[in-house]
């Protein structure tokens, strides 16, 4: 289904306009949770395979067409893929994603060499791929351009807690919508 949405919006696109750096300003992918968040890879793939749009561009228009809702304070509820089963079913989403995980690694380095904080532990905790594992929410919050939670106290959970590390890599980001009933 994610793959059939992101086709068919970027069909719809192309139909009215040629300059895909347009599509955030056309287009926004709300991230319910993390089973959407394939949607970041599949997104890569179609600007860069099939409209051959350049890696860094088709990344920085991705980053700023997705937003990532958090429904769950429980990281072991966070949605997570054994690498060798999302590597065998999806072999080139899952080469886009140790992409993306590769140079956000690199970010990681960046942001915090010669600070004084362990590099290796918050690349651990913050990576897309790693000990095994795909990780969505991780996915999610590196790639969109908000991540909310559902509540005042379950956005500030996540900040002070869960996510603690993204937001502090990222405080801009987070926000929070309380939905309504």
């Amino acid at each position: 289904f994610i793959s059939a949405t992101i086709q068919r919006v970027v069909a719809r696109f192309k139909k009215v306009h040629t300059d895909f750096n347009e599509l955030p300003d056309k287009v926004a992918f709300q991230l319910n949770d993390t089973h959407p968040s394939m949607a970041v890879a599949e997104l890569m793939r179609v600007l860069v395979d099939e409209n051959d749009v350049p890696w860094e561009q088709a990344w920085d228009i991705t980053r700023k067409v997705c937003a990532y809702t958090n429904h769950t304070i429980m990281a072991e509820a966070l949605e997570k893929w054994p690498m060798e089963l999302f590597s065998r079913l999806l072999p080139r989403i899952y080469q886009i994603v140790e992409e993306i995980n590769r140079r956000f690694i690199i970010d990681i380095e960046n942001k915090y060499a010669n600070t004084g904080v362990n590099v290796q532990e918050k690349i651990r905790k913050m990576a897309i791929v790693y000990d095994g594992q795909v990780k969505m929410a991780h996915m999610a919050i590196v790639a969109g351009y908000s991540v909310n939670g559902v509540a005042r106290l379950h956005t500030e959970i996540l900040k002070k807690q869960e996510l603690k590390d993204f937001y502090e890599m990222f405080p801009e980001k987070f926000n929070n919508k309380t939905n309504g009933i």
